[in-house]
């Protein structure tokens, strides 16, 4: 009777333990569809080439957890715009290649091992998400977010909060003659300050180092620059704050004729005042500006690369513009207008840091290239933007969207040839369900 209580006490112990081994899966996902109307996006009165479409974006996340210790992640995502690939006649073809056009795609594919209690580990294709996402974001807003590739380590100790990532850029294959182990990679290490001052709820510091090797075919010159970011920000009774900046120097292409050396900054402070009592109102100012270079006769270049920013979150709802030889000022308000109700409004002033350089693009969703690509050169003034939205939040984790968003172009449109001096306007309206 001994042996039988002790093999049941071991079977138990056995089964158990098999128990915590097992494989547990769970997923997630996302639905999205977003509808665009731009009227008169080409600025010009005559010929205003209005266009209307519509997005839609699935993604279906499975995590596979083995103990407490280890887990791997597969994001598989959808993204297109409808009708994409087919043109208006119709036919066979024209559905071919739609469908050929729209499969799906790994977003993410990562292993996560938890090393130690205060310390982790990821490798494979994963999202970097710092600070705020003024450095490295997932960028969310396009149809595809932005993944990244390499190893990924957290340390958490009473000081900070440490990430560090060896991320590879880009391989270029086999080495010629020529090359060395042709490839790009990022080194990045970012560090959440903890037991900060009552006011400051952030400090955060982004270290990037840039490498890439030269190349023959294609020809493409070494890299070794240097990105430093700082965010701090918080809260004191009823004023928010926060202040970003990054400076950016090295080399950022040198080859046997010539070298460039890279020297951009940015700075972007942001002021508030809330009422959580009236309405959850609340309302601040925001300076943004990021240097431009005007000049291609000299070696160095004074554009200040955005990186991996959220570029939907910074400089307008309507992302005409995007950081990189940029100066603009914001005001804004937002208050909860009914349950789960948010409505908000945003005017902005953008200009050139450099009124001989380029303006750049807003993020991956890019609706005004040809808008941007007809200012004139040697006007700094780009214009205001007004922007108009409402987020209702319903039950089950669905919501809409919407914002109404008015762009009145400045000089360097209305002095261009031709003249783009009509009012842009866009309306987007957007639901989204998270399960």
């Amino acid at each position: 009777m001994k042996r039988l209580v002790l093999l049941a006490g071991a079977l138990a112990v056995t089964t158990a333990a098999h128990a915590a081994d097992e494989t547990d899966m769970k997923a997630n996902g996302e639905f999205r569809v977003r509808y665009y109307n731009d009227m008169t996006p080409s600025g010009i009165k005559d010929t205003p080439a209005n266009k209307s479409d519509i997005e839609g974006r699935m993604k279906l996340g499975f995590t596979l957890k083995k103990g407490e210790k280890f887990s791997a992640h597969m994001t598989m995502l959808h993204g297109t715009k409808f009708g994409d690939e087919k043109a208006l006649g119709g036919g066979a073809a024209n559905y071919s290649a739609h469908n050929a056009n729209n499969g799906l795609i790994v977003n993410q594919a990562y292993g996560w091992w938890k090393a130690g209690e205060s310390y982790s580990l990821k490798a494979g294709r994963f999202n970097v998400e710092l600070g705020g996402g003024e450095f490295f974001s997932a960028d969310g807003w396009n149809l595809v977010p932005t993944t990244h590739e390499g190893f990924l380590g957290v340390f958490d100790t009473d000081f900070a909060s440490i990430a560090a990532a060896l991320v590879k850029v880009s391989e270029a294959g086999t080495a010629t003659s020529a090359d060395s182990d042709p490839e790009a990679h990022n080194i990045i290490v970012s560090a959440d300050i903890k037991n900060m001052p009552e006011a400051v709820k952030t400090a955060n510091l982004t270290l990037v180092q840039m490498s890439k090797s030269e190349t023959s075919t294609p020809a493409s010159g070494a890299m070794n620059a240097q990105h430093i970011g700082v965010t701090v920000g918080g809260d004191m009774s009823n004023v928010f704050w926060k202040a970003v900046a990054a400076f950016q120097m090295g080399v950022q292409s040198k080859t046997a004729a010539a070298e460039t050396k890279l020297a951009g900054n940015m700075f972007d402070v942001t002021v508030g005042y809330g009422m959580p009592e009236t309405m959850g109102l609340k309302m601040w100012a925001n300076y943004h500006m990021d240097s431009g270079d005007d000049s291609a006769a000299d070696q160095n270049n004074n554009d200040y690369q955005a990186l991996f920013y959220d570029s939907h979150k910074f400089a307008g709802l309507m992302d005409i513009f995007g950081w990189g030889n940029l100066t603009y000022w914001n005001i804004g308000a937002s208050m909860t207008a009914a349950d789960d109700l948010e409505v908000g409004l945003g005017l902005y002033g953008f200009s050139k840091s450099k009124e001989n350089g380029a303006t750049l693009n807003a993020s991956g969703n890019d609706r005004f290239a040809a808008f941007r690509g007809g200012a004139a050169a040697a006007k700094a003034d780009l214009g205001m933007e007004l922007d108009v939205w409402a987020s209702q939040k319903y039950a089950s984790n669905f919501s809409i969207d919407a914002n109404l968003g008015m762009f009145m172009p400045g000089a360097a449109f209305k002095d261009a040839t031709p003249k783009r001096e009509t009012t842009i306007m866009q309306l987007m309206v957007a639901g989204t369900m998270m399960f």
